[in-house]
């Protein structure tokens, strides 16, 4: 888990000011000459006074390029479900380097993570590798449409499955639609043909059926079992099931996207939790512990078109030999540690919540802290109790952003959207340091905003 700084020694640099962030300014400001936005992702960019430009990182801290030391809750968006440079993932990626990165043929450890996978997710009965979420959705998609020999797909509004098309539409952060209608993601992108996506309201029964009345061919049903990216919230009792449901008795192909929820809330993903299970699930983040590495899982009869039939899956770096060295150990240290580690994990994660939630209640906040295992999402101001994508959006989110940025200030790093992570590298001393951190923060942003 490397060596991070311990609490004392935090709270000692917290006392002081932290160095200028002039040479992640400097770095900024070359590379937007070069780089798109200046940055390898569009997200990254919002992050003020200015995105950060990292050296090092090690358990739960991150080290930027003017000596600045963050405790860490982006967790690499996701993926940092260890921490940083975790021991087993790091012992397992140099081992394999040794002997080889790529070698355009197949190698033990796809058959060792394949098996492994197989064994711990309930749905799971056969696999194919990717290397990014993105990949993965559209892998899956295409298998759907195949196996049905349908095109339509019913996504959810708010719901994200990555920026590939048809799905990059009725993004998190839109307004909430007035009916079951696709929204671009910007102006300047178009929609897909009206024939190949339509958009309900999760968690609305009503709506799901009215948009499967409007398509006669539905191929698949794809969500986030649980939206982290739209409130982190619970579907509601039965819900889950219904869908499942409505998917066998109109032969629609149902996928759960758990690039979020796959191995973070459970060794089985919030299907085990849940207790529902998909015809296909999406894997991404956290089963790479750092490195790339992606996978679509599901029941035999959906990937036989890929197993057996016309469909080809193929890429140059499908089952990389590095990434799955990573995934292999991380499902190996989830399978030694576990109950443990999501013990560990949850309990972390509801101090740092709790914390959170008094502290705002005790400035007169009207910040809601929504938590699911080791994810929060912070909202201000939400339409209580979330339980729909319009609740999410109702609140707003620029006091969230101002309070990322009083917090990158004070040595923690968290996204402006208020979506964090909690890792297994986080210990309660993290916690007591974020929480006096927290609290002076919402000291500056509370009168703008109360």
């Amino acid at each position: 888990m490397g060596n991070p700084m311990t609490a004392e020694a935090h709270s000692d640099h917290e006392r002081e000011v932290l160095a200028p962030l002039t040479g992640s300014q400097a770095y900024m400001h070359r590379a937007r000459g070069v780089i798109a936005r200046g940055v390898a992702s569009a997200f990254r960019a919002a992050s003020r006074p200015t995105p950060l430009v990292l050296d090092r990182a090690s358990g739960s801290r991150l080290i930027d390029i003017d000596g600045n030391s963050f405790i860490d809750y982006v967790g690499a968006y996701g993926p940092a479900l260890l921490g940083h440079n975790a021991a087993p993932i790091l012992r397992s990626v140099l081992e394999q380097a040794e002997r080889g990165t790529l070698f355009g043929a197949q190698h033990r450890g796809e058959l060792e993570l394949a098996e492994r996978l197989v064994e711990m997710v309930p749905s799971a009965e056969m696999v194919a590798f990717a290397n990014t979420g993105s990949e993965a959705v559209h892998t899956a998609l295409r298998i759907a449409k195949a196996a049905t020999g349908r095109q339509r797909i019913i996504k959810f509004e708010g719901h994200y499955h990555g920026w590939i098309d048809p799905v990059y539409l009725s993004l998190p952060g839109q307004p909430p639609a007035g009916g079951p209608l696709p929204r671009p993601a910007s102006p300047l992108e178009a929609l897909p043909p009206a024939s190949d996506v339509i958009v309900a309201r999760w968690n609305d029964s009503d709506s799901l059926l009215a948009a499967i009345d409007a398509g006669t061919s539905i191929a698949a049903i794809i969500m986030e079992p649980i939206p982290c990216n739209a409130g982190t919230f619970m579907p509601e009792p039965g819900y889950l099931q219904s869908v499942r449901d409505l998917c066998d008795r109109h032969g629609i192909v149902l996928i759960f996207d758990e690039v979020i929820t796959g191995f973070r809330l459970a060794p089985g993903g919030a299907q085990e939790i849940l207790g529902v299970t998909p015809d296909l699930t999406v894997f991404a983040k956290a089963i790479g512990g750092g490195f790339p590495m992606a996978m679509v899982a599901g029941r035999k009869p959906v990937m036989s078109v890929a197993a057996e039939g016309p469909l080809q899956l193929v890429g140059t770096y499908n089952g990389n030999a590095i990434g799955v060295a990573a995934a292999n150990a991380l499902l190996a240290e989830i399978r030694e540690r576990g109950s443990e580690l999501y013990q560990q994990l949850d309990h972390v994660a509801a101090r740092l919540a709790g914390a959170l939630t008094d502290l705002a209640a005790a400035a007169g906040c009207p910040l809601a802290v929504n938590q699911i295992g080791s994810v929060l999402q912070l909202l201000w101001d939400p339409s209580l109790p979330v339980r729909t994508y319009d609740d999410f959006a109702r609140a707003d989110p620029r006091p969230v952003e101002d309070l990322a940025e009083q917090l990158l200030t004070r040595g923690i790093y968290t996204r402006p959207r208020g979506l964090w992570y909690v890792s297994a590298a986080h210990s309660l001393d993290d916690i007591d340091v974020t929480a006096a951190a927290f609290e002076q923060a919402l000291h500056e942003v509370a009168p703008s905003w109360n």
